[in-house]
């Protein structure tokens, strides 16, 4: 009986122990971690650079057997934080807050959970995949509207959606295209695209774009990257938004030069394309266009520059002195020596008058705190912006 009593006590010790052992992972949808130590409260991690050709910073990881427990996360490479720290979501309750500014330490952050506590998801910023876009159209207004097709299936056979918005009228006088996500990282400018659609649907102001222009969305270029919580930048053998020359190595950026010319009827008048920068520092904390090395295009983009000033009426702005003229800082041909980007390939389709980039920082823009919600608002100002500018052309 006593032997009995002390291999009881061994399990449930064993069981205990394993409930409360610190665990990091990230085998979901976007997660993305290397660990490599765990040590009492003290995780050593990194991002994982699978496929990416030098280092960048996207990191997303799920941690268990927290509860009552203060842990410290090491990071072992630097520049992994913007101006907020971390975001965060405890007990999968998916309402992302920012840490907070001054919780980074020597390159680590501390977070103490309660008893109640059981999983905390951290991240570089608030993640983004396709279970979100799922809920986004689930929920919008007006969905009925929208034509939910599929652009191509993606080497691990995931759908890549094509999302058309048909003009009221059955013969559109103009058409636009939209994409993001041509690296899998920058999950903020998906609540960017999220007010560009809804506007589009719903805005009382915006009824003559409706009547006049038909919309191709692609709201994930690169989607197994996103899937899969890889960075996409520098991807390794070929960026998506180098992949616009010469054979596309991408299905989906292959299938996009394909479809795009023969869908456009001459009729496509304007590309957007939507990016998120480098993480912090100086030139990466306010939004801003990137201009082309065609002196008429770059002419066109400082025009809709300056209607994203007016437009963005909302908390976070945008100015048009922050405009990145070609020539200056990276913007410049070495930038684009292993490829053609996608802002360079609309640029040369027939009948098109505006192809840009728009950069949507991920955290910190003009000192202000970039939300899920004042990323929405920023779309808004977009959806606008593109009416105002199709005017133009009239």
């Amino acid at each position: 009986m006593k032997n009995i009593l002390i291999i009881i006590f061994l399990l449930f010790n064993s069981l205990l122990y394993g409930q409360n052992k610190i665990k990091v992972s990230s085998d979901f949808p976007g997660g993305n971690i290397v660990v490599n130590k765990v040590s009492g409260d003290t995780v050593w991690v990194k991002p994982d650079l699978s496929f990416t050709s030098g280092k960048w910073f996207y990191w997303y990881f799920k941690v268990s057997g927290v509860s009552n427990k203060t842990v410290t996360f090491k990071f072992d490479q630097k520049n992994v934080f913007g101006k907020y720290g971390p975001a965060y979501s405890i007990n999968n309750d998916e309402n992302w807050k920012w840490y907070g500014e001054n919780r980074i330490k020597n390159n680590s952050f501390s977070f103490t959970f309660s008893e109640k506590d059981t999983v905390g998801f951290f991240s570089i910023a608030f993640p983004y995949t396709e279970k979100n876009l799922d809920d986004f159209l689930e929920d919008l207004p007006n969905k009925e509207s929208l034509i939910i097709d599929t652009l191509c299936f993606s080497p691990e056979n995931r759908t890549i959606e094509k999302i058309i918005i048909p003009s009221l009228n059955k013969d559109p006088k103009y058409k636009v295209l939209i994409t993001s996500r041509h690296h899998a990282c920058e999950m903020m400018a998906s609540y960017v695209l999220e007010g560009i659609i809804k506007s589009i649907l719903n805005d009382k102001d915006l009824q003559q774009l409706r009547e006049d222009v038909e919309f191709m969305i692609v709201p994930f270029m690169d989607k197994d990257g996103v899937e899969n919580g890889e960075q996409g930048k520098n991807r390794i053998p070929r960026d998506h938004n180098r992949d616009y020359s010469g054979d596309s190595k991408h299905h989906s950026t292959a299938t996009l030069r394909t479809v795009v010319p023969a869908w456009s009827n001459n009729k496509l008048r304007m590309a957007l394309d939507i990016h998120c920068p480098w993480i912090s520092g100086e030139g990466n904390e306010s939004i801003y266009i990137v201009g082309m090395s065609n002196p008429k295009l770059e002419r066109e983009q400082k025009v809709f520059s300056q209607l994203l000033e007016e437009n963005a009426v909302g908390e976070l702005k945008s100015y048009h002195k922050d405009f990145l003229p070609f020539g200056k800082s990276w913007n410049t041909d070495a930038n684009y020596s292993k490829g053609m980007g996608f802002t360079q390939w609309a640029g040369s389709l027939e009948g098109i008058s505006l192809a840009t980039t728009i950069e949507f920082p991920y955290a910190n823009i003009s000192g202000l705190m970039v939300s899920k919600d004042n990323a929405r608002i920023f779309g808004q100002a977009v959806a606008y912006s593109i009416m105002d500018y199709l005017e133009s052309l009239d």
